[in-house]
């Protein structure tokens, strides 16, 4: 081989590795890029998934208030009613719900308050 030749590989050899060392920066530079690009991504879509998580919840919780305040309402109704019944009417309302979970013969005795025939 020539001098010329021999020279001429070498700067050859030199130019591609240096288009080799620029390609790979080009290509960290991309990377990076499409790194940031999919981290700006997911932060705007967890930030949007928060909210409406959040939103939801709110929404539950409205709800579940709601719910509670009509079972509220309904207890309260339920038991001013109750309240205002009379004695023989509840003793009544009483002896028909202990007969139906009593076995027979338990609540035979009548209507007596007391175990021992008192009061």
């Amino acid at each position: 081989m020539t001098d010329g030749l021999l020279e001429n590989i070498i700067q050859l050899e030199k130019r591609i590795q240096a288009k080799v060392v620029a390609e790979q920066a080009l290509a960290n530079e991309w990377q990076q890029r499409e790194l940031t690009t999919l981290e700006n991504t997911f932060t705007v879509a967890k930030t949007a998934e928060k909210e409406r998580c959040l939103q939801s919840l709110a929404e539950e919780k409205s709800a579940i208030l709601r719910e509670g305040a009509a079972q509220e309402a309904a207890s309260t109704a339920w038991c001013k009613r109750l309240s205002n019944l009379d004695n023989a009417r509840l003793r009544g309302l009483l002896k028909h719900h202990l007969t139906a979970i009593l076995p027979d013969g338990e609540t035979a005795g009548g209507d007596h308050d007391h175990p021992h025939g008192e009061g």
